[in-house]
């Protein structure tokens, strides 16, 4: 009496095997690169939102008027209203070339934000304020994508004599 036995895998049963591997591989390394895009997208909005508030604290410590003659100004920051340049993220090397590096402006809903339509100053309970915004932006490396991130503060004027 003969036995039959198969001890090996023939070659389609190799070739379906490889395949299927193939496919949850390609599935398993776009998840990965899907979670390390949002993951670096995450921590570059951490660092805007970080200096917008250093920005909008730096405003509300320059009060109303900041100091300054003009109330429509942004006194302690970006008081042009050009772009400033802030380092988003530093890759951290001491390379700067290699950062990647973002703006921010002031919002363009404000700083003309200091008198309602009629011309009175902006106030509540008779304590004049204006509403101070600033607007970070960057482009992603690997999605080419601009990100804006926008933050906004009121500050009140109280003399200091």
């Amino acid at each position: 009496m003969k036995l039959n036995k198969n001890n090996g895998v023939t070659l389609v049963e190799s070739l379906v095997s490889i395949l299927l591997i193939s496919a949850l591989m390609i599935g398993l390394l776009g998840a990965f690169f899907v979670s390390r895009l949002t993951a670096s997208r995450a921590k570059h909005r951490m660092i805007a939102i970080n200096t917008l508030k250093e920005h909008l604290e730096r405003e509300v410590q320059a009060k109303y008027d900041g100091g300054s003659d003009g109330e429509s100004d942004y006194y302690a920051t970006v008081s042009s209203g050009d772009p400033v340049n802030i380092t988003i993220d530093d890759r951290s090397t001491t390379d700067t070339s290699d950062d990647l590096i973002g703006t921010i402006t002031p919002d363009p809903y404000f700083p003309s934000n200091i008198e309602d339509a009629t011309g009175t100053p902006l106030s509540h309970f008779n304590i004049p304020y204006k509403v101070v915004g600033f607007v970070v932006s960057w482009t992603e490396d690997y999605t080419g994508q601009v990100v804006n991130e926008r933050g906004t503060v009121y500050v009140s004027y109280h003399s200091s004599s």
